[in-house]
């Protein structure tokens, strides 16, 4: 699941503040809106200079944050994002994106510290919980990734994304049958989903059910004919049930597909 927090979170009442600050950032929520991220960057760059309150530099930094994340800047939006939340983790909205980009980076621990911090002041925050549990399931800490997902499945019981994660989960734990029964129910619930049915191809074929894991993976395919990912798979499972001329033509599909 990706984490898409709202800006419009960060919109604090400009109250008494300079005209050009309040341009500043006015334009910069327009760019926003426009998808025109450098832009905004700019706008809120330039606000930061004028902000004369803590808000006030809060708000330039948290929306210049975003802008550089949106454009792709990681580390600048970092460091904006940390000069934003300071020392206060009572910025739950901010720590999530930081969090976020902790993600992108790879620094799962640093990550962990934010969703921790979040989840002390709110225990049911959904993002925070399934990323946190995510980065579990990352560091093989199983029994508390799995926590986490069923606490969100009590509280969101209909998240395809949380069943799908808990699913994986089970395969990772070696736990097939579990995994199976997830990813079969999210099926029936969702047939038109070829996400669903690579992933439990991928269980099959790792129990060794080679003819059943084609069959979900031309599903697939059937819902997905341009994915040459799915092409790839089905060369390898008619390579294990000995079809070598069949698999050449799917690698043949995977490379010309890739290729667009």
């Amino acid at each position: 699941m990706r984490i898409t927090v709202s800006f419009l979170l960060l919109i604090l009442a400009l109250t008494a503040v300079s005209q050009d600050y309040r341009t500043l950032c006015n334009n910069g929520i327009k760019h926003i809106a426009d998808r025109k991220y450098k832009e905004a960057a700019s706008c809120f760059q330039k606000a930061t200079e004028l902000g004369k309150s803590e808000q006030e530099r809060t708000y330039a930094y948290a929306n210049l944050a975003y802008s550089q994340q949106m454009c792709g800047e990681l580390g600048k939006a970092l460091k904006s994002y940390n000069t934003a939340i300071g020392n206060d983790t009572d910025k739950v909205a901010l720590m999530l994106q930081r969090a976020n980009i902790f993600l992108q980076l790879d620094s799962l621990e640093k990550a962990l510290d934010d969703y921790n911090n979040i989840l002390k002041q709110e225990p049911t925050n959904s993002g925070a919980l399934f990323f946190r549990a995510s980065i579990y399931s990352e560091l093989d800490e199983f029994d508390k990734a799995k926590e986490d997902y069923l606490k969100l499945l009590s509280l969101e019981p209909n998240n395809n994304n949380v069943k799908l994660g808990l699913a994986l989960l089970y395969k990772k734990e070696g736990k097939y049958n579990e995994s199976l029964t997830l990813l079969t129910l999210l099926i029936e619930d969702n047939p038109n989903t070829a996400e669903y049915y690579i992933a439990r191809s991928n269980v099959e074929r790792l129990t060794g059910h080679t003819e059943l894991a084609l069959m979900d993976v031309e599903k697939a395919i059937e819902l997905e004919p341009d994915n040459g990912n799915h092409y790839t798979l089905q060369a390898i499972l008619l390579e294990r049930l000995g079809k070598k001329e069949a698999a050449k033509q799917s690698r043949f599909k995977a490379a010309r597909l890739k290729s667009i």
